[in-house]
Parts: structure tokens; sequence; C-alpha cells
């Protein structure tokens, strides 16, 4: 059917706060969502009680007025232009036109001209609580009708009050968290946007409380059940909520996560520093569950309004990294940091790339770092190290990538392209008669799966590689886990013959322990006590009792970090067995190892049998 256009008389007026009401509209969020029960009981009750083919519950947009129900009409939305229900937006009474033929705002308007043939007409505004109207409910005949009686009035007001009471209910679940009953997430960016009228300097500051680290609460859920994390929310939301100020509304942004605004106090003395500290006292002292004491880390992060890019994600996104790095450092709080937050960015850029990376042919790739014999100078093997260059970063240092890897579900397939690319390697230098043992590095959280030695055992017969030709270099607190499942895992590696050195030794805190204890065959001198071993006594004397202590118990001893023929010596001098580091080699591409390995600065050891 066409439309046509109406007269610049018969449009409706725009209501005097029309930008206010529009985004009140969007955030109650009804437009374009689908039917829901509730609302098509109130406008069948309506066309029963008023006797009408037609009712509707109309709400209007900018440009169309859409129906949230509807019955007896079939098209689910018009032009606002030709919009009854807009003409009624302004006025706190029912609009009612009894007959549209006989009104000149309506005569030539195509609903009553066109193949609807609206004549009769009665709406209700649908008023929200400071007054700006959504829409009507309204019903509508095909024949001119009396004025409504006050009995019929007097319903079509219940039934808007009816329509507009369901309204804030379902806005209200779905800004409630379900376990405290606070405000949700959800609302406080409702909150936030909703101030982008006031100035941009306004000094409304963001607050995020972490009370528990998510692996603490996960573990808690885990541990003592559901019911003892919701008693903990709650009993968080109590502590906070009675260190606020009056009429500061708390928001439940997340699990454990908890959000509120604070109006005006961005002085460093102020109430905002005040508030902080009676909540970071409140929550810090242990929650009891059943007679049990439960301590958490707890972290607070704050960021003032106008330092944060406009919206209520930004502004929440910049006040919980400032929490997470609280939480991280261990302060009482900490206001948001721009180039902390960049480098939140960048960790979560590297992530997401990472997965692709691993796919990719040209991004990961593995460098190969000569070890040798101190004693006869020949090459007796190479530790792999993961290299990786992003097509837009650059080269990324291990240092950084593999931690962010090991916090996510991205350890496991990253080490298992680690050792099927090593495991090629090898595979194809035996067959080019170049047999030296290659080290890979694992992860603490490889060994505390209970299949990593399996899926290693199934790796090795895909590639033909024997399990003597690889080791595996394990850091010394990667034992510090689940030292069960380790100690399974290292002994099930030893029994398929592959060997396990301890790397990084020196760094931890029980370094004697371990050498008593797990299955390894080598140690591994961490560097820093080898740049400086030609010069400084308290690095001599810490290595040679480890090389002597590590010899007596059976291990082979390997030093890092050699840069200068002085510590080649001193090493070789003091017994250590093998050594690796700048000054023989730096990390090779593969082909660039094979040349080195030809070039015979330190001969390859021969190949056995």
């Amino acid at each position: 059917m066409t439309i046509p256009m109406t007269s610049a008389s018969a449009l409706p007026p725009i209501p005097a706060r029309e930008d206010d009401r529009l985004a009140a509209l969007q955030r109650y969020e009804l437009l374009d969502t689908p039917a829901e029960p509730a609302f098509d009981q109130i406008t069948r009750l309506a066309a029963k009680l008023l006797k009408v083919p037609v009712a509707l519950i109309s709400l209007v947009d900018r440009d169309r007025q859409w129906f949230k129900s509807r019955i007896g009409l079939p098209m689910p939305e018009t032009s606002r232009d030709h919009a009854f229900c807009a003409h009624a937006l302004e006025s706190d009474a029912l609009l009612v036109v009894a007959d549209a033929r006989q009104d000149e705002r309506f005569a030539n308007n195509p609903l009553v001209t066109g193949d609807t043939n609206f004549r009769f007409y009665a709406g209700a505004p649908l008023r929200t609580a400071d007054g700006l109207a959504l829409g009507t409910i309204c019903v509508i005949d095909d024949q001119p009708r009396a004025a409504l009686t006050p009995e019929e009035e007097e319903a079509l007001r219940d039934l808007s009050a009816m329509t507009m009471a369901h309204i804030e209910a379902r806005r209200a679940v779905g800004y409630l968290h379900p376990v405290t009953s606070l405000s949700n997430r959800f609302r406080f960016l409702a909150d936030v946007d909703g101030m982008t009228a006031e100035p941009a300097d306004s000094t409304e500051t963001a607050v995020v409380i972490d009370t528990a680290a998510s692996q603490q609460y996960a573990e808690l859920t885990r541990v003592l059940g559901q019911t003892c994390a919701d008693a903990f929310e709650v009993d968080c939301a109590r502590r906070i909520l009675a260190c606020l100020p009056e009429r500061t509304r708390l928001y439940h942004v997340s699990p454990a996560r908890f959000a509120f605004i604070l109006e005006g106090h961005d002085a460093p003395d102020g109430e905002l520093v005040s508030t902080l500290g009676r909540i970071g006292s409140a929550i810090r002292s242990p929650f009891q569950y059943q007679g049990v004491p439960i301590a958490t880390s707890t972290g607070i992060g704050f960021v003032h309004r106008s330092d944060s890019r406009p919206g209520g994600v930004e502004l929440l996104r910049a006040a919980t990294s400032a929490a997470h790095q609280s939480l991280e450092e261990q302060k009482p709080w900490c206001a948001y940091d721009e180039e902390q937050d960049r480098a939140a960015h960048r960790a979560f850029l590297l992530l997401r790339s990472l997965t692709e990376a691993m796919g990719a042919q040209d991004q990961l790739h593995i460098a190969y770092q000569p070890k040798v014999d101190l004693r006869t100078d020949r090459c007796i093997g190479a530790e792999a190290l993961l290299r990786w260059t992003h097509p837009e970063l650059g080269p990324i240092s291990p240092a950084e990538f593999v931690p962010l890897a090991e916090r996510t579900a991205l350890v496991r397939p990253l080490t298992e392209w680690v050792i099927a690319a090593v495991l090629g390697q090898v595979a194809h230098w035996r067959r080019r008669g170049i047999a030296l043992p290659v080290s890979i590095n694992i992860s603490m959280l490889d060994l505390g799966t209970g299949d990593f030695a399996d899926r290693v055992a199934a790796m090795l017969d895909r590639h033909g590689v024997r399990a003597d030709w690889i080791d595996f270099e394990v850091t010394e607190s990667a034992l510090m886990t689940d030292r069960a499942e380790v100690d399974r895992q290292l002994r099930r590696l030893r029994h398929l013959g592959i060997a396990v050195e301890i790397d990084d030794f020196g760094t931890g805190q029980s370094a004697l322990s371990y050498l008593k204890d797990i299955p390894a065959t080598a140690v591994k001198i961490d560097q820093r006590f080898i740049r400086s071993i030609a010069v400084e006594r308290s690095d001599q004397i810490m290595v040679r009792s480890t090389i002597e202590l590590a010899h007596d118990l059976g291990y082979l001893v390997i030093a890092e970090g050699v840069e200068t023929d002085e510590a080649y010596d001193w090493l070789r001098l003091h017994g250590c067995d093998f050594g690796q580091g700048y000054l023989i080699s730096r990390p090779l591409a593969p082909t660039a190892f094979e040349d080195w390995l030809a070039a015979g600065a330190f001969r390859p050891a021969a190949i056995s049998a």
C-alpha cells in the first residue's frame, strides 16, 4: 500500500525534551525486541474492555512508531509523521479522536484515508517517573464513536499504569544482579551513559573493587561450592555499602567485582581517599563461612571521568584496569594509569594474535642455541628457543608473550606447537646425520595436566623421533604447582627415556629439596650467577657449591649466559659440565645452526650409532 505524504499542518509536534525522551527510550531497551506475553495480555485486555478491533502498545521513536504489542493491526510500525500516538506525548490527559475524518489534524492521514481506515482513536501516554513519554497504549476502531465514558477512561489509564509498571519491572529485572539484588553492569553502563549531557570535566570518579582475584573466586567456588561464593559476595556488598557516602549507588558488575560512582570528590585528600580507606579496611578482614575464615586478595582502582574516554564501557574498563594493577602490585588502591592500560591492551592484543600466529606459516619459528662440553669444546646439543615475529608489532620477546600464554588456555596448544616444530627439525637433522639432542622448554602448566607425558609419547611416534633425541627443561617454579601431578608426569617422561633438566636453578626457594626428590638428570644454573662469575666472589661461591652438590647427587651441570672467555675458563676449571651463551653462539635459525656446526669453531660430537 502506498502512503501519501501528509500536509505540514498535520505533522505531530516535537516534545520540548525530545532528546531526553529518545535517550530514555533507548535505555529501556524495548525497541525491536521480540513479542512478550505480558504485553500481549495487556493489549488483548484493552481491546476487550473498550470493545475495539485494534489495540496497540506504541513506542514513538525518532522517525517512526514501533508496536511492542499489537492486536488487530498487521503492520509492525508506521512513520512517526502518521502516528496518532505522537500527538499524545506532551499531554498528561488522554488523547481521544471521536472521528478522525472530521479532525483537521488527521483527516488527510493515510492511516485514515487508506485501507486501515482509522476513525476512532483513544490513547494514554506511557510516562516514566521523570515525566518522559515513551509512547502510548491506544485503542482504535474503524467506526466513529462517542467520547469515552468515565469508566472507559479510567480503564485506559489503569492499562497505561499497568503497562508502565511492567516496563519498569522488566528493566529492573534486567538491571539487577541475581545474587545481591544490586544494580548490575548493564545499569552501571546505562547510568554512566546518561551523564553524557554533563560537562566533560565533571569530577565524577568511577571506583572498581575486586574483592577476590579471579583464580581465588574460582577456587572458592570449586572447593566450598556456589552457595559459599554467593554468601561471600553478599557479605562483601554489605561491607562496601556500609562505607559509602549517603545516596551512593553500589553496582555488582561481575563475580566478586563491585563499582560505584563518587560525585565531586577528586582531591587527593578528599572524600575519595577516605572512602577508599574505609572500604579497604572493611573488605580485607577475612570472610567467615560456617566458622571457617576465608582470606582473599583485594584490588581497588579508580578513574576520574575527565581522565577516561567517553562512555560507560570505557570508564568501567579504565577503573577495572586500575583495580587489576592494585591486585598485581598489592597496593591499597591505584589510580588509572594510561601507560599501564596501554600495556594491558598490548597484552590482550598479543593473546588474541597468538592463536592466529600458531596457524600462520611466517610468524612463530624456532631458533637453536648450541650447548658445548666445557672440557672438550665439542657441541653436545642445542636448546630450542621460541621466537615470534608479529606482522604489525615486529619481533615479540618470549619473555613477554610466554607468561601471558601461561595465564590462559593457550599454553597447551603453544607448547604442542613448539614440540611438534622441534620434533620435525630433529627428525630432519637425524636424516642428514646431525645427531644432537635438543632441549625443549615446557611450562609449569604443562606438567600439571594429567596426560602431558602421554601426548608427548604420541607426538614422538608421529614424528618418528626417539625419546633420547630430546630433553625437557623445566623451570624450577614449575615444581611448585601440583607437586604430586608434576612428579607423576616427570617420572613418566623419564620412563619414556626423555632427560629432564631443572632450568634457572638457584632462583627458586626450594632448590635443595628438589635436587633430592625429583627425577631430573641435570641442573641449569641461571645466567644471573654466571655473567659476573669471573669477578664476583659471592657468585663464585654459590656456583662452585652448586656444581659440587649437583655432582655428588649424580646430576650434570649446565651454565647458561656464558658471555666471556673468563667465565668460560672459570666454569671449565671448577668442573661445570656444559655451557651455552653468546660467547659460544647466539640462537640460530636451523640452516645457520648447520653452518655453525660445519664451521667447526666448537666441534660437534661424533654421531652415535
